[in-house]
């Protein structure tokens, strides 16, 4: 069994004046929003093995927040293959992890999070807002063996929720 954790990336900042949309920077809201899905990782012990994200600034930036904020020990890189793509980009990039990864992150962008949950669900509806994260757990001991239609939806988890459930918690 391999869990996958697919991450959007935290709200970004539309008045940050950039001109290209790869490099629009995250909004303060997003910043903090970051941070509290990093701890929420932390707290519920799923802290990913692997991440990869989208080279865009805002996917980075919310990947960098969460590691540093949960203190995360794992294994980052960035790719453009995660940036403008399809639900089928982000399948070869699961089947391209190495085996030893258990928990695999991808930090990405809408609507590519929730059509690739949807995909790998079974066609299910899934809504996904700015810095959401689902984890899925798929039947497969190679990540290379990867199918859509075959996971199951664990939880799906906003940052509204996490910093309720941890209000809840104590």
């Amino acid at each position: 069994m391999k869990a996958l954790i697919i991450f959007r990336h935290a709200k970004s900042d539309w008045s940050s004046g950039e001109a290209k949309d790869q490099d629009r920077p995250l909004s303060p809201r997003g910043k903090k929003a970051a941070k509290v899905m990093g701890r929420f990782l932390k707290r519920i012990g799923e802290t990913p093995d692997s991440l990869v994200s989208s080279s865009a600034v805002r996917a980075r930036k919310t990947a960098e927040l969460a590691v540093k904020a949960g203190q995360w020990e794992c294994k980052s890189r960035v790719t453009d293959r995660l940036y403008n793509c399809s639900e089928t980009d982000v399948m070869r990039t699961i089947k391209a992890e190495a085996d030893t990864t258990q928990t695999l992150m991808i930090v990405g962008h809408e609507p590519t999070c929730s059509e690739t949950i949807s995909r790998l669900v079974g066609e299910a509806k899934v809504g996904f807002s700015t810095a959401a994260m689902a984890r899925l757990d798929l039947p497969i001991d190679r990540w290379r063996d990867a199918e859509f239609g075959v996971a199951e939806l664990i939880w799906l988890v906003t940052p509204k929720l996490a910093k309720k459930l941890r209000k809840s918690q104590g």
